[in-house]
């Protein structure tokens, strides 16, 4: 119950904490279970395999605990505590894409956009995917399927690319890693207009509904 008096509106949003150089993701899924996220700055691991999932060690999840109870507010860092076997996800960035067509081969999905969670768009971006190449094979049948593909990708490869470079800079934000135009984020000197561009609806085509 202490988690849910610090966060009232859990199950209705998802909240963000924002910590020095670091943030987390709290929110509730179905059957009342909680997934929190803990976003931190380290060298790339050794991964086996292709999976970009890998198991923490119990020395790392003791020093998780640890740091947890210096950087958040006490119900969270307990949250942190009681989840059992706690994994990391590793996040690798990648540049928007140049084409998303190939001939005959079309991606959608993560596959065409490479984000980072941080924009909390990927699944939106998908159907949105699906919906735009449905309609432009609609329009031009499968005897005009090259034209059709063009314009799918003249539809969304400028938007999926916005939003790529956004969400990268929303996390590199959050994270209080140096961006060309602005200083490192500083929670004791950030400005209302800083905590202004961390908000989700910045996120470019954030209301279109087929873009």
């Amino acid at each position: 119950m202490g988690v849910r008096r610090a966060y009232p509106d859990l199950g209705k949003c998802l909240y963000f904490d924002l910590g020095y150089g670091t943030h987390s993701v709290l929110y509730e899924l179905l059957n009342k279970r909680i997934n929190w996220i803990w976003y931190v700055n380290q060298p790339e691991p050794e991964l086996k395999g292709y999976s970009v999932t890998m198991k923490v060690r119990d020395d790392m999840i003791r020093k998780m605990h640890e740091e947890a109870e210096k950087t958040w507010i006490p119900e969270l860092a307990r949250v942190m505590k009681e989840t059992k076997c706690p994994f990391v996800n590793v996040i690798y960035d990648c540049d928007p894409l140049e084409r998303i067509i190939w001939d005959n081969v079309v991606l959608i999905g993560d596959a065409a956009h490479p984000t980072t969670p941080h924009g909390l768009r990927s699944t939106n971006m998908s159907i949105l995917d699906a919906a735009t190449l449905g309609k432009c094979l609609e329009k031009y049948g499968v005897e005009n399927l090259h034209l059709a593909l063009q314009e799918y990708q003249s539809i969304r490869l400028p938007v999926v690319s916005k939003q790529v470079l956004h969400s990268r800079r929303m996390g590199r934000i959050k994270q209080g890693l140096k961006l060309c135009d602005r200083k490192c984020f500083d929670l004791k000197r950030a400005s209302v207009e800083d905590y202004q561009e961390l908000q989700q609806n910045n996120m470019p085509f954030f209301a279109d509904a087929l873009c």
